[in-house]
């Protein structure tokens, strides 16, 4: 298995993990995390759909509207899960058998990329959900937030970028 196979694996696999596993994580009721009766945050500082549901001090009714988004969008989490999982492992028998059948593995790439776009989708549905149930002052602020974000994970590529490159 190729490096960069292996890397796409790990990288999908722990999406997933992340993705599944961010319902059973909760809100506090000021915004800053809590316990699970009280809304739903994403790991870290992002919630679903890539908002930072954190930062903008949701009322209970927004976090109860978002947990409903969740909970009904946990059967496809799963179901896009398990899809991933079988491609992904149909992927790499098709990468270890020998000898080589470019054609299997193109196939078997090509059918994990279309699970993985299937996710992407129910993603951004989700984002677009809970995008909808903000103040348009809490999409303003999750959108300076949200660039705030890249601009910190921009400034850590390059850095980690000129670390690798210093003279040894």
């Amino acid at each position: 298995m190729s490096r960069l196979t292996k890397l796409a694996a790990g990288v999908c696999g722990l999406g997933i993990v992340a993705v599944l596993s961010a319902p059973l994580l909760a809100q506090g009721p000021d915004g800053a995390g809590g316990g699970r009766e009280h809304g739903m945050r994403g790991h870290g500082r992002m919630g679903m759909g890539g908002l930072p549901l954190r930062g903008l001090d949701l009322t209970d009714a927004q976090r109860e509207q978002v947990r409903g988004i969740m909970t009904a969008r946990q059967a496809d989490f799963k179901a896009i899960g398990d899809r991933l999982k079988t491609a992904h492992e149909a992927q790499r028998q098709a990468v270890t058998r020998v000898p080589v059948d470019e054609n299997e593995i193109r196939a078997r790439v090509s059918e994990a990329s279309a699970v993985e776009a299937d996710f992407a989708i129910l993603r951004a549905r989700i984002h677009e959900q809970v995008y909808q149930v903000l103040t348009p002052e809490q999409q303003a602020k999750a959108k300076t937030l949200a660039a705030e974000r890249q601009k910190s994970r921009a400034e850590r590529k390059e850095q980690f970028k000129q670390g690798r490159r210093a003279p040894q």
